[in-house]
């Protein structure tokens, strides 16, 4: 494998998948590409726990939350590389529908593995909106690597 494209977003759970991605593709010597989509600008009016660094940000009107929605993904994706202790990762911002973005971007750089999360919605989130793992993993050419977002629990015995 020659490059691990690695997709986030502002879950807490991102920090597993860009630290579990991160370190398969330093096992492999494979190039680390880490994106970002951009989709729908509501999706980033909420506050969010501190990740990998990341305070993130609320902005105070939809104007100013498209104005800075780039700078403030690139911060993001700029405080991931910091986390991994690599800041010469290669980090992009897409914009669009996020699976199918995903999927596009993965064709055109040739990845040949393609990392991501799944955030273990319930039946009815699923069933109207949809997983966005899922859609990736349903039309992916490549092979793929999804971190679960739950945590396995084990045996105290």
């Amino acid at each position: 494998m020659k490059k691990i494209i690695i997709a986030i977003d502002y879950n807490p759970s991102s920090q597993k998948v860009a630290e579990t991605g991160y370190a398969l593709a330093k096992k492999m010597n494979a190039e680390v590409v880490i994106v970002h989509v951009i989709s729908d600008a509501a999706y980033y009016a909420m506050p969010y726990a501190p990740i990998m660094g990341y305070e993130g940000f609320i902005a105070s009107n939809t104007a100013m939350l498209a104005e800075d929605l780039k700078t403030e993904a690139g911060n993001y994706l700029k405080a991931t590389a910091k986390h991994l202790g690599d800041e010469t990762i290669q980090t992009v911002i897409l914009e669009g529908s996020v699976a199918d973005t995903i999927l596009s971007f993965a064709e055109k750089k040739e990845a040949d593995l393609l990392v991501m999360g799944s955030h273990s919605h319930s039946g009815l989130y699923k069933l109207l909106i949809g997983d966005v793992a899922a859609k990736v993993l349903q039309h992916a050419t490549i092979p793929m690597l999804i971190i679960p977002n739950k945590e396995i629990k084990k045996d105290e015995n």
